[in-house]
């Protein structure tokens, strides 16, 4: 199989660890029956960075969850899921994720903020190769906004909704903006390709949330 149809192993482990810490074993257990992915009951991949996963059991365990939860039910666990990919980043790579962050402390939020979306990008496209192009991002900034764009998606591809189902993204997003700028902004996914979009569009907003 190509190394583009295939994921890292931790991305499917912070999946399973995930639903495991929100609905246990058994509710785990449970997801993986219903969408076929018997082989990682008690059989978690290893945390590493290897392209090892099908693309495909990731897209289909993420469809799992909206399957079975509808998408608001859904979507406090792919929030979950993207946070935990941002802290298990942060985890495993402390030396130069610190470095980083001293290096930009002085630069203006605006510019510490495009920094941090560059560095998610072409950590998804190492994780995550498309299977269209060399990079499926798109990254525009504008005046309010930045907007992050995906044309080649896991997360929505082969559903059907009336909402956007991105959330994983929304909860790394935010997190990895927080914790490189000390603030929240909001993140909000205003096209997607489960609604019949051409991709997915992230609105960042540059000003901090109005919750500060």
């Amino acid at each position: 199989m190509s190394a583009k149809k295939k994921v890292d192993n931790t991305l499917m482990r912070i999946y399973l660890d995930t639903i495991k810490s929100i609905l246990g074993s058994q509710g785990l257990n449970s997801i993986l029956n219903y969408s076929h992915l018997e082989k990682y009951i008690s059989n978690f991949p290893p945390d590493n960075d290897e392209l090892e996963i099908p693309r495909e059991d990731v897209r289909k365990l993420h469809q799992s969850l909206i399957d079975l939860f509808g998408e608001k039910g859904a979507r406090g666990i792919l929030l979950g899921i993207g946070r935990e990919m941002t802290f298990t980043f942060l985890e495993k790579r402390p030396a130069v994720v610190k470095s980083m962050k001293l290096a930009i402390k002085l630069l203006p939020e605006k510019k510490q903020m495009r920094i941090s979306l560059e560095r998610f990008v072409e950590e998804s496209d190492r994780r995550m190769p498309s299977l269209e192009s060399s990079s499926h991002f798109e990254l525009i900034e504008e005046k309010e906004y930045f907007f992050l764009i995906d044309k080649d998606s896991y997360t929505s591809e082969g559903i059907v909704s009336e909402h956007p189902v991105c959330h994983v993204y929304i909860g790394s997003l935010e997190t990895s903006l927080e914790w490189i700028t000390g603030h929240s902004h909001k993140v909000e996914e205003i096209q997607c390709r489960a609604k019949g979009d051409a991709a997915d569009v992230f609105r960042i907003w540059k000003k901090k949330s109005a919750s500060e």
